[in-house]
């Protein structure tokens, strides 16, 4: 029996993310039944949902490739993975980062870019998960900040 291909690919993608955050220090739970989530990664005593995307390549150009976020709202994901399998790359965004359509990722260098593409562009080795957790940190509100109206880091 044949098993479908974006199947197996999605396997993949999940298989090489919890590999990388544990690599990041983290411990990893995998999630049964229907959540928008795949994983749960547990660092340092934190829980953060991470929704897995196989990512796929652009226009047949071999250093583009995006991950479709259409099918979720703020507070559903708290990161989103995305596994390049030609470059057998992960690499990571919080929900704020991502937006309501889609994300892309590109993985040629800035040093192989002309300067204006090379400013605008979301350069895949840029996009950690050390990065994705210092971003989503820059955007936690505690509730005593929600309290006062104040922003935590602007003081």
């Amino acid at each position: 029996m044949s098993r479908n291909t974006g199947h197996v690919d999605g396997e993949l993608a999940e298989f090489a993310v919890a590999a990388d955050l544990v690599r990041n220090d983290c411990r990893v739970s995998y999630t049964h039944g229907q959540y928008k989530y795949d994983l749960v990664a547990d660092k340092d005593d934190e829980l953060l949902r991470v929704q897995v995307k196989k990512a796929n390549q652009m226009n047949k150009k071999s250093w583009k490739y995006r991950i479709f976020t259409d099918r979720y709202e703020a507070g559903q994901v708290d990161i989103f993975a995305g596994y390049v399998v030609q470059e057998d790359k992960v690499f990571y965004a919080t929900f704020d980062e991502v937006g309501q359509n889609e994300f892309r990722v590109n993985a040629k260098g800035r040093d192989e870019m002309t300067e204006h593409n090379a400013s605008i562009a979301n350069i895949l080795d840029d996009y950690t998960f050390a990065q994705a957790l210092s971003n989503l940190h820059d955007h936690t509100v505690t509730p005593d900040a929600e309290d006062t109206g104040q922003n935590p880091d602007s003081t």
